[in-house]
Formats: C-alpha cells, sequence, structure tokens
C-alpha cells in the first residue's frame, strides 16, 4: 500500500544550514517547459550518487465531484497496477531490483509519485515514469481488486476509527458547497459504484503533460537529462485544460455541532473554524498562532488541557496549505472521566483571552523559529528538496516563492495575530464535534 495524504509544506530553515541554503538557490534551479505543457524543474546535487524523481499532478479530491469521490487517491493506487509495458506490480519490483524505493500520496490538492534510485537507474525509471502517464490499461479484474483495498482501506482507516471518523464528520458539516467538504478517501457508497469509464476519463483529463509537474534533484548533468526528458515524454500529447474548480464556501453565520455515538473506551473531541489558503494575507499569522496554542508542551493549549486541568492526554491540530480556504483544527483526546464542556469552556476561554490580550513577543519568536526550522529540515535530503519545490510549485503559484516564504512570518507582529484571532476563529463560525462512547461499548 502507498502512502497517502499529507503533504505539508509548513516550512522550515535552520540556522545550521548556511551552507545548504547556500546551494540550494533560486539561481540554481533549471526550469523548462516541453511543447506539450510539461513543465520541469531541476537542482543537480552530486552529494550522493542518487537522483529524486518526483511527479506532481495537480489533481487531488478538490477536483471530484459527487459521485466520483475518491477516485484520485484509486488512481494513484492503479498507477502501481499495470500498463502494456509493465504488468502489475512489475514497477515494484523493478525499482527495487535497481536499488530505488517508490511511493506516492494524495491530497485535497495534487497527487505526487514519489521515486529514489541510483544514477544508473535513471533513464529506466523515467521510462516506466512516461509510461504510466498515458499508459494505464486499467485491467477490470485488476481495478476490481483495488476497489475492495480501497474500500477496506476507508473501513479500516475511518468508519473504524473513531478519531478520523469524527474528523469526517466535523469536516463535511463545516464546508457545505466546497468539493474540500469530502475527504481524500471519498464516501464509501461512491467507492463501490465507480464505473470504469468514468474513471478512464479522469485518468485521461487530469494525467496529461501539461496537467503535471516534474521534479528531478540529484547527481545528474543538466544538458543530459534534459534530452532524456525531451526523449521520453516529448510525444506525449497534451490534454484539453481541465475545468477550473470555482465553488466558494459560503460564509458561515453561526455555530454548528454534530455528535456520534459509537462503541469506544473514550470521548473524541474536536472544533474547527474556517481558515484561510495559503496565499492569503492572513495565513501567516494564523499560521503562528497554530504553534502558539497547539505545538509542544509549552504550548498554551497543552499547558492548559493536559498539565494544570488535566481534562486531556494530547492536543493536535492546526491548519494545512491548501489551495482554498479549509480549515482551523483543534483536536483533543480527553481523559476517560473528563467532561467534555470543560474542554470546550477551556479553549473558548483561551482564544478569547488571545482575542483580547495578544500573545507574546516571546511565544512569536518561538513559533517562528519553529518555522524556520521546519522550512530547512526537508532539505537536508534530495527527496525532501524535491518535494518541497513541488509543493511549492502547486500551492503557492511557483516554486520561485519558496525562497521567499519564510519572510512572510518575520513580517508578522503580534497585532497581527491578535487580528486574526479575532476575524477567523469566532464563536459563530465555529463547528464542534463531539464522539461518546456508547454505554457499556469499547472498541
Amino acid at each position: 500500500m502507498h502512502l497517502k495524504m499529507l503533504p505539508l509544506l509548513c516550512m522550515v530553515l535552520l540556522g545550521s544550514s548556511v551552507c545548504l541554503a547556500a546551494t540550494f538557490s533560486k539561481e540554481n534551479i533549471t526550469t523548462a517547459t516541453l511543447d506539450n505543457g510539461l513543465k520541469i524543474l531541476l537542482f543537480e546535487d552530486h552529494g550522493i550518487p542518487n537522483i529524486a524523481y518526483y511527479t506532481f499532478y495537480r489533481v487531488g479530491s478538490r477536483n471530484e465531484r459527487p459521485g466520483l469521490t475518491g477516485v484520485s487517491h484509486f488512481i494513484e493506487h492503479m498507477m502501481f497496477n499495470g500498463t502494456a509495458e509493465t504488468g502489475p506490480g512489475q514497477l515494484d519490483r523493478i525499482m527495487e531490483f535497481n536499488g530505488g524505493a517508490n511511493n506516492a500520496y494524495t491530497s485535497d490538492d495534487m497527487t505526487a509519485y514519489t521515486d529514489w534510485f541510483p544514477v544508473a537507474a535513471l533513464e529506466k525509471m523515467m521510462a516506466i515514469e512516461a509510461d504510466r502517464m498515458q499508459g494505464l490499461i486499467f485491467d477490470p479484474e485488476v481495478l476490481e481488486s483495488e476497489r475492495g483495498v480501497v474500500a477496506s482501506e476507508r473501513r479500516m482507516a475511518v468508519e473504524n476509527d473513531n478519531a478520523s471518523l469524527l474528523d469526517e464528520t466535523v469536516r463535511a458539516t463545516a464546508i457545505m458547497a466546497h468539493p474540500y467538504h469530502w475527504s481524500v478517501i471519498g464516501w464509501m457508497s461512491d467507492i463501490q459504484n465507480w464505473r470504469r469509464e468514468e474513471i478512464m476519463q479522469y485518468y485521461r483529463t487530469y494525467y496529461a503533460p501539461n496537467n503535471a509537474v516534474l521534479v528531478v534533484v540529484g547527481d545528474f548533468k543538466t544538458p543530459e537529462i534534459l534530452a532524456l526528458i525531451k526523449k521520453y515524454y516529448g510525444a506525449i500529447p497534451a490534454s484539453p485544460a481541465p475545468a477550473a474548480v470555482t465553488t466558494t464556501e459560503p460564509e458561515q453565520i453561526g455555530p454548528r455541532r454534530v455528535t456520534l455515538h459509537k462503541p469506544a473506551q473514550s470521548p473524541n473531541f474536536q472544533m474547527v473554524w474556517p481558515a484561510p489558503a495559503c496565499l492569503d494575507e492572513d495565513f501567516p499569522a494564523l499560521r503562528i498562532l497554530e504553534i502558539v496554542l497547539l505545538q509542544g508542551e509549552s504550548s498554551r493549549l497543552y499547558r492548559s488541557l493536559v498539565s494544570d486541568k488535566q481534562l486531556a492526554i494530547d492536543i493536535h491540530g492546526g491548519m494545512q496549505e491548501s489551495i482554498d480556504p479549509l480549515l482551523f483544527n483543534i483536536s483533543v483526546d480527553p481523559r476517560q472521566d473528563a467532561g467534555l464542556d470543560l474542554i470546550e469552556k477551556a479553549v473558548d476561554e483561551e482564544l478569547a483571552r488571545i482575542a483580547a490580550e495578544g500573545i507574546t513577543e516571546k511565544e512569536l519568536t518561538k513559533a517562528r523559529n519553529i518555522i524556520r526550522t521546519d522550512f530547512y529540515r526537508p532539505l537536508q535530503s534530495i527527496s525532501g528538496k524535491a518535494n518541497i519545490l513541488g509543493n511549492a510549485e502547486l500551492l503557492f503559484g511557483g516554486w520561485e516563492k519558496l525562497f521567499s516564504w519564510t519572510g512572510r512570518f518575520d513580517e508578522v507582529t503580534t497585532a497581527q495575530v491578535q487580528q486574526a484571532a479575532k476575524k477567523w476563529l469566532t464563536p459563530l463560525k465555529k463547528t464542534t464535534g463531539v464522539l461518546l462512547p456508547e454505554e457499556g461499548g469499547a472498541q
């Protein structure tokens, strides 16, 4: 099973990475675009004789519709299950035979295919990647088998996991109109009823060179790899541009609440608010607030709920970088006998305190340091560099913005964090979800 979901660009820069930052610079990134629209990002890194070969497609659950929810993630599975040239499962075996490894992930906004291998395998792996960009056969027997795998994955990861089930329900309650309404795995009824012809049409629409970004980092020479890319990808035809996602989520004008009852040993608790897209001017201030509230044992909600009041065993949440507005999430793992009303009151009081008083300069400095650290950590590996470049290209509207990303957080003031809290994390825009154990039940 291949890695799902997660992306991530909550970035990072270490003071100890000065020499690394000097080499991984805007000036050292080579870009090209083939006639069929395939965008290419290249960075030579000769530290080890390996290559990170990442292919990003501008397609995720955001591009789906009712009836086809979860199909982006399903096609990720099928991308490892056969073309006319490479049979089901062969890609993994060829990769391992050549000393490499591969994976993939699907998110709300993109799908990425991640390869790492020795330099000697470059042309072989490139031929396979170019082939599966256009050549999936969607063998009916394999398709039905993989449908069962994904349905089982949903049962295990969502329906039989109380925290995930609550998260899915809260999300669908807080987001009514936008395709972020459903999670990446999709609804079970859709998984069970996708038609092969619809899946293939979706693949032909979104898996095309003009909807893809190829990022290669490692021990290669740029002129030589560009020639190989043109050789293997140049003849793949472009597809008509996919339809734009135009739905805007209506403004929430009152609090919402959901309650689930399930067999469980302890309850689950979650609160969410609408959150801005990653390019919104308020995003940096809310990212800093997320760290102040939720990250580490010195964070405000950990101290309040876990250390002081002993109402919870852990807290987590925050925002993710997304193309369109998504959610700011606070999730609490309550103690078995904790009153959920006390947890909700404690969170509300902390948010009201920040809206009234703001955060401290010390908290602001801590948050900036964490953001810089998180930004630079991926740059210690060729795979991290490839992933961060591709995410920046798809989420930020251009890879170049990667190199000024942390500057957005350096400019944030405590007053701006206070103002963002007042604007976004208001009682009127809150959606609360609780999962209560059924009497006598245990999961």
